[in-house]
């Protein structure tokens, strides 16, 4: 696989990133994190960069963590559906069988 180098900005500093993933998915990251930095460093003054990246960090890590949750609830729900409709398809096969065979009697 190819490898991208990009450069980015978060909170002022450049970085340059070397990556296989595509560069605007990498510039659109970085925008985010940019964003969620430049919004908690206008809260507190009083934070270096370091602790405001560290802060961001663990909010995206804590969104991560509810988005695999919410991934998790959905795949069990959607096991559960393709149960409920083999079932009904079995239920379906079962009547059509005994139409069929009523059908055969006339």
């Amino acid at each position: 696989m190819e490898k991208n180098k990009v450069e980015i900005s978060v909170g002022n500093q450049k970085y340059t990133i070397i990556s296989t993933e595509a560069p605007e998915d990498i510039k659109a990251l970085a925008s985010t994190v940019d964003k969620k930095l430049s919004a908690l460093m206008g809260q507190s003054s009083r934070l270096s960069l370091t602790e405001a990246l560290v802060l961001v960090s663990l909010d995206i890590a804590n969104e991560l963590k509810a988005q695999e949750s919410t991934v998790k609830k959905l795949r069990g729900e959607m096991a559960d559906y393709l149960e409920d409709a083999e079932k009904a398809m079995m239920e379906r096969d079962k009547y059509k069988r005994e139409l069929d065979r009523i059908k055969g009697k006339k």
